[in-house]
């Protein structure tokens, strides 16, 4: 029963702090501190809670309710975060796979290839793919991809390439930390020893084990997809959840938004932790 209750007292706990950051825009008027206004902007939360259906933003001067499209914009950016990340997890597990099959030498050329990769800033990545699709366009007069969303509309290929090729680099750093940690430990030598091949090894012992610490990360993994989400969404021009918070800016907004992205996200994460501790009998948190 321990483990249902530490994951749900950081479940309270994390949404309190979400209220309570939420609601930090309003504590600051100018250079002055405004504590009445703070209070007042975290009972506004919670009430706001209590009452989504009388959530309204301003709309060419007149309020316009934000349900249910508020849900649309959800659906929209989580489902390209989903793809993306799940397009992310496999090539990079694929690459970390075919890496540790390879020399020692050629092991450590190619994390320094991904190194490289992994420096180069988000934006560039995704101006080179906008580029790239240009380019192609200039010289064959095929657009492969929109480029741009117009009058809301939905577009999907090139925002999820761009979400899937900019985590790739993180997470096969770590995928591949992971795996060679467990490759270093005795088990191994042991395994060795007994005549199994290193495909067996990898996939039978090595595998399982990492995957738990893999997914140990998967809190800073979500910030990252988050922080770029917020980048495609402006440069793309897409109608998604994290424009649509920064475009109607409030505490209720913003305090909304986050929750419908931490809620789904903590329950996987919850499923996943009680999964480990009942298999492995460690207690881990995520």
């Amino acid at each position: 029963m321990r483990i249902y209750y530490r994951i749900l007292m950081k479940f309270v706990l994390t949404i309190i702090g979400i209220i309570l950051i939420a609601a930090i825009p309003a504590l600051f008027q100018g250079i002055k501190l405004d504590v009445s206004a703070y209070i007042s902007a975290v009972v506004s939360n919670v009430s706001g809670l209590f009452h989504l259906n009388a959530l309204t933003i301003s709309h060419f001067g007149e309020p316009y309710p934000v349900f249910p499209d508020l849900w649309e914009r959800w659906g929209y950016s989580i489902t390209l975060i989903f793809i993306g990340f799940s397009i992310s997890f496999m090539l990079a597990l694929v690459l970390t796979v075919a890496t540790m099959f390879l020399p020692e030498k050629a092991r450590e050329r190619i994390k320094f290839i991904f190194f490289l990769g992994e420096s180069i800033p988000d934006v560039l990545v995704i101006g080179l793919t906008m580029v790239g699709v240009v380019f192609i366009y200039k010289h064959t007069d095929m657009l492969v991809l929109e480029i741009v969303a117009n009058n809301g509309e939905k577009i999907y290929a090139l925002p999820i390439i761009v979400l899937a090729l900019i985590p790739t680099m993180l997470l096969y750093r770590i995928m591949m930390y992971d795996f060679e940690e467990e490759a270093s430990k005795l088990y191994t030598d042991i395994a060795k020893s007994k005549g199994l091949t290193t495909g067996k090894i990898l996939f039978s012992h090595i595998f399982r084990n990492a995957m738990i610490h893999i997914f140990l990360h998967a809190k800073s993994m979500l910030a990252f997809l988050l922080s770029n989400l917020l980048i495609v969404e402006y440069v793309f021009n897409l109608d998604g959840l994290m424009g649509f918070m920064f475009d109607h800016f409030s505490p209720e907004i913003l305090t909304v938004g986050m929750l419908s992205i931490f809620v789904p996200a903590y329950v996987l994460q919850a499923i996943g932790q009680i999964i480990i501790e009942k298999k492995t009998g460690r207690q881990v948190e995520v």
